[in-house]
């Protein structure tokens, strides 16, 4: 490194006399560039981003499972397409002993298992979940949450139901057709108003049922 070299002329220089006194300003030219260079170098440089542990995914490679076969290769493929970096240990292979009995203490088993199956994913010494809660995890777009680990993509907002938006299309077609409606007319000053029936004007018989009249009673005949 550069300190190594500096301290190493440095040295040479102080057990050496004869090349500092033959080469005066080539040594001290020389230290000084070494010094500047020793100081300068690094800065202004941002730090490295820290690199996320791999996910280490315990599988089978001779299980006979064909259920346990494809939820693994499924798994796989999902991290790889998605650049996420992973540890596949087979458990199944000769000196994974520690390996599979690590699994089995950290795992979860479903019932009726004697002990917790492939494929089993952990971020570090933190369990992440089995095949079934990677599933759920990657179809809710929650993949990275489950593993522990930063996001490279924002999160997709899901879209709003029809029943939801449906209210609101109706509230605001409401809102534009009564912006949009005309006012009552207002009547303004000198327009003609209806006109009141004047004196002497000629109204209307009430109509009198005639009672029938009686007969006067006639002399009588002689």
């Amino acid at each position: 490194t550069v300190q190594e070299i500096f301290l190493f002329f440095s040295v040479l220089l102080c057990t050496q006399p004869s090349l500092h006194t033959a080469y005066p300003c080539q040594s001290v030219c020389y230290l000084h560039t070494v010094s500047i260079t020793q100081v300068t170098m690094g800065e202004g440089e941002p730090a490295p981003a820290a690199t996320p542990p791999a996910i280490k995914i315990f599988i089978s490679g001779n299980s006979g499972s064909k259920e346990i076969s494809t939820s693994q290769q499924k798994i796989t493929m999902i991290m790889k397409s998605l650049g996420i970096a992973m540890d596949v240990v087979d458990i199944a292979a000769p000196g994974t002993e520690e390996q599979r009995d690590f699994m089995r203490a950290g795992a979860k088993k479903k019932d009726g298992q004697r002990f917790a199956l492939p494929p089993q994913l952990f971020n570090g010494e933190k369990y992440c979940g089995d095949y079934d809660d990677f599933d759920v995890a990657n179809e809710d777009d929650e993949l990275e949450e489950f593993l522990g680990i930063p996001r490279k993509t924002p999160k997709a907002v899901p879209a709003k139901p029809e029943d939801e938006t449906k209210p609101e299309a109706e509230n605001a077609e409401k809102v534009a057709a009564a912006e949009g409606a005309p006012a009552e007319a207002v009547p303004t000053e000198g327009a003609p108003a209806e006109a009141a029936p004047t004196e002497g004007s000629p109204t209307e018989a009430p109509i009198v049922d005639a009672a029938p009249a009686e007969e006067a009673p006639t002399e009588a005949a002689s």
